[in-house]
């Protein structure tokens, strides 16, 4: 069986594919049956991509079917590849399909800063990137919606879905491949046929309870409680059942936390000064504080029925 990587903009999908490259795994990517077909025509990657650019302005989009053929064939046909693609997911649909995200602030900083370490577009300040990513990650939206007839964004399409906000590519590829051997077996978070999971990191989580309305001890003798079920407003992640579970995750470190997406959920914002109360009796620092203008942000995540 066969591993497929996708994910947001700046969310560490090359770093990943890289420890995995490491760990044994075949890593295969559109650029590289990219070249490989340019190869096979005897062209330099340089003189194949100007061609294919012009095919394209004509409406001729055979290469892109070529390597789409390609990928269905080799995840048909072998196994103990990762396939690192954007659309990988469609056309390996016997992989184990992942989709990493990552907030937007975290990545925009992530592509400005490995933009001025490299001789890729540069931007002129992570708020320019920001905006960038965005645009960007729209234009994605729709061409594959208009190539394909599918919607990249929505996240009933993977296997895992897992945030990479505060977590090294290390522990990423370690808790990818924990759940794919889950997956395979029907165990552990994919047990009674479940066939979509998502990690999140407790630290992108905010609380809807003020400290007060909490039912249960304090948090320095909490166990993991009861699941922990979320809602989103904007690119904000909120706890809305299980807050037990979600502040024994803050106390005991851990990166990676399962969750039950509700999307048609509202969740309440509360004051600055209820999460800063949190943050004095949990010792921990929000990195930002919600306010009014959070369930305005744009988000392209689709999160549908039972993700």
């Amino acid at each position: 069986m066969n591993i497929s990587i996708t994910g947001n903009l700046g969310s560490g999908k090359s770093s990943i594919c890289r420890i995995l490259r490491e760990k044994g795994y075949e890593v295969v990517s559109a650029g590289t049956i990219f070249r490989d077909l340019a190869m096979e025509q005897n062209l330099s990657v340089e003189d194949f991509n100007r061609k294919v650019n012009e095919d394209i302005k004509k409406g001729d989009h055979s290469v892109d079917d070529l390597i789409d053929r390609r990928t269905a064939r080799l995840d048909a046909s072998r196994s103990n590849i990762v396939f690192d693609s954007r659309l990988a997911w469609h056309f390996a649909p016997r992989s184990f399909k992942v989709f990493l995200i990552v907030d937007l602030d975290e990545a925009a900083r992530r592509v400005y800063h490995d933009s001025l370490r490299s001789d890729s577009e540069s931007y002129a300040s992570v708020e320019v990137c920001r905006k960038a990513l965005i645009h960007r990650q729209e234009l994605e939206k729709q061409r594959f919606r208009e190539l394909y007839g599918v919607d990249y964004f929505s996240m009933e399409n993977y296997n895992l879905v897992i945030e990479s906000t505060f977590a090294s590519p290390g522990q990423l590829a370690e808790q990818i491949l924990a759940r794919f051997v889950q997956y395979q077996s029907g165990t552990g978070a994919f047990a009674n046929g479940l066939t979509g999971v998502v990690d999140l990191n407790p630290s992108s989580i905010f609380p809807t309870l003020e400290w007060t309305q909490l039912e249960w001890t304090p948090i320095r003798q909490a166990q993991a409680g009861p699941e922990l079920v979320i809602g989103q407003a904007g690119k904000t992640w909120f706890a809305l059942q299980g807050h037990s579970a979600l502040l024994s995750a803050w106390k005991t470190g851990k990166v990676f936390l399962p969750v039950r997406v509700d999307p048609l959920a509202r969740p309440a914002v509360l004051t600055k000064e209820a999460y800063q109360e949190y943050e004095r009796q949990t010792g921990r620092t929000f990195r930002k504080y919600p306010d009014e203008s959070t369930g305005k942000e744009t988000n392209l995540l689709q999160f549908g029925k039972g993700s």
